[in-house]
């Protein structure tokens, strides 16, 4: 038990509080046959598309929300909106140590990893109730009493944001001298909300509420859950309307959302980042990184790191890329339709690595989060009675940590070869011999190949953490 976190907790989440419950190599072999054998059962019991019907789903309430849940959709927005308001005056007031401070807590946890583990099991939560959608929607209606015109943001645009976005925000986190500092956190949420106002003022709130960084990749994410929004194509997403009883909400099969998720310019890259990324954070905590990179420090340090997360991003993106460039060839389709239809494949690998990333993390420190609201920005208060409580470190034991760390990478990839493979029959023409059915299968060997090598890194990266 401990009252205080440590500093570099938030910095580097990737770890567990024990070795990994078998050896590396059975973890390792039992991935690539589990991987194996789910590609196999694929191809047998598969024989066509399936996820896009599934994601119709059922009505969960009729054709419009309860009033019961559209004012917890509010309420939910109000206390997300005081929570970053708290944040921001603590983190520019209070306490600069993330020891005593409640905004990197609140931050690295709660927002980040919380809003993926719920937007991957349930559905994109965040997307109801982010305080980034509230402001942009406040500026919006401020502008339209002012008179100020909203011209239509360009097509092109897409998702780019995000993923430049996502790159600020890791190299905040895994580079920065001082990326666990209040004051340096508080000015970066300052400045985003900043960039919010303007770019809301002349796009609109919808574009924001779809391609702010946060936003995009929690909706995304969401696409995997088993609640959408039955009035937006972005599934996962709530749309603007369904905050006011426009639209109903909807139970699908999980994960089915992948199939009709919207791919623009920029989603491949926000993923990437965000893969290369978690990948790298966890590469630097193991004994190879260690040995490489050492404990790097300073802006000097900062440099080193950076490059690494660069390269870090161009090896999962090459890797991909190689998948790609087989199932071109196999199919004679071009690159870019079938870069786009497998995109959302990454999407449980991306979410499995974040659950086995941070599951440690997500465990102890929610706890301490709701501890530090009894004295938010380090002054000495106790408002709740709970400032000096201490997180439960025995309520999951070590053994449960890495299982669960385990299975989030092996579901995540056994979910991305069953994404990949529905896609695959979407793309290739069965005809009326079959053989285009052989031709999606064949057209998914390296990208399985790829998914068992993601899988031995990401087992390896835990065992070496």
């Amino acid at each position: 038990m401990f009252a205080a976190l440590d500093s570099r907790l938030f910095a580097h989440g990737v770890g567990s509080r024990g070795d990994l419950p078998l050896p590396l190599w059975m973890f390792t072999w039992g991935a690539a046959i589990a991987l194996g054998l789910s590609f196999v059962a694929l191809g047998v019991l598969w024989k066509e598309p399936r996820l896009a019907q599934a994601s119709i789903g059922r009505p969960l309430f009729g054709d419009r929300v309860p009033a019961m849940l559209r004012g917890l959709r509010g309420f939910g927005q109000t206390v997300a909106l005081g929570l970053l308001a708290l944040c921001l005056w603590a983190g520019f007031f209070g306490a600069d140590t993330d020891a005593e401070n409640v905004l990197p807590v609140t931050f690295y946890v709660v927002a980040w990893v919380g809003a993926q583990l719920v937007a991957g099991l349930l559905g994109d939560l965040w997307g109801a109730v982010s305080p980034f959608a509230t402001i942009a929607r406040g500026v919006e209606a401020i502008g339209s009493k002012l008179g100020l015109a909203v011209s239509e943001a360009p097509a092109d645009v897409g998702h780019l944001p995000a993923a430049f976005g996502m790159f600020v925000f890791l190299f905040i986190e895994l580079a920065h001298p001082s990326g666990s500092s209040p004051r340096i956190l508080a000015w970066a949420l300052a400045i985003h909300i900043a960039v919010i106002v303007v770019l809301t003022l002349r796009w609109g709130a919808a574009w924001i509420t779809e391609h702010e960084p946060f936003g995009a990749l929690v909706s995304m994410i969401g696409a995997m859950g088993v609640v959408a929004s039955s009035a937006s194509k972005a599934v996962g997403r709530y749309s603007p309307g369904a905050g006011d009883g426009a639209a109903g909400l909807k139970l699908r099969a999980p994960m089915s959302g992948l199939s009709t998720m919207p791919v623009v310019r920029g989603t491949l890259a926000t993923l990437l980042v965000v893969l290369g990324g978690t990948t790298f954070d966890g590469f630097v905590e193991s004994e190879a990184g260690r040995d490489l990179f050492g404990r790097p420090s300073g802006w000097d340090g900062a440099f080193t790191l950076t490059i690494g997360l660069v390269l870090s991003i161009l090896l999962v993106t090459a890797l991909f890329g190689v998948g790609i460039k087989w199932t071109c060839s196999v199919t004679g389709l071009e690159p870019a339709g079938v870069t786009d239809s497998f995109t959302p494949s990454l999407v449980p690998i991306v979410f499995g690595y974040a659950i086995a990333h941070y599951a440690q993390l997500l465990v102890d420190e929610v706890q301490t989060f709701w501890f530090r609201l009894s004295d938010p920005a380090g002054l000495g208060w106790d408002v709740f009675g709970q400032a000096d409580a201490s997180a439960n470190l025995t309520w999951l034991s070590p053994t449960s940590i890495a299982w669960m760390q385990v299975l989030a990478i092996l579901f995540g990839h056994i979910g991305a070869v069953l994404v990949a493979h529905d896609r695959s029959m979407e793309l290739v023409d069965h005809g009326t011999d079959g053989s285009g059915r052989g031709n999606a299968l064949r057209s998914q060997y390296v990208m399985l190949l790829v998914m068992v090598v993601y899988s031995c890194l990401g087992l390896w990266l835990l065992n070496n953490a």
